[in-house]
């Protein structure tokens, strides 16, 4: 028999987020700010941007 007393051991998982990819469409636009957003993680990781 299942004990009433204690906290669910088995909690609903949480409602899924929107993706940005369904709600955002990938335009040109979009992608080139997106690029520009992760100029300093590419920096970081030693990557080369092309000149």
């Amino acid at each position: 028999m299942e004990r009433t007393d204690q906290p669910d051991q088995h909690p609903t998982p949480a409602q899924p987020q929107p993706s940005q990819i369904i709600t955002e469409p990938a335009t040109p636009a979009a992608c080139q700010q997106d690029y520009a957003q992760a100029a300093d993680i590419r920096q970081r990781l030693g990557w080369k941007d092309s000149a």
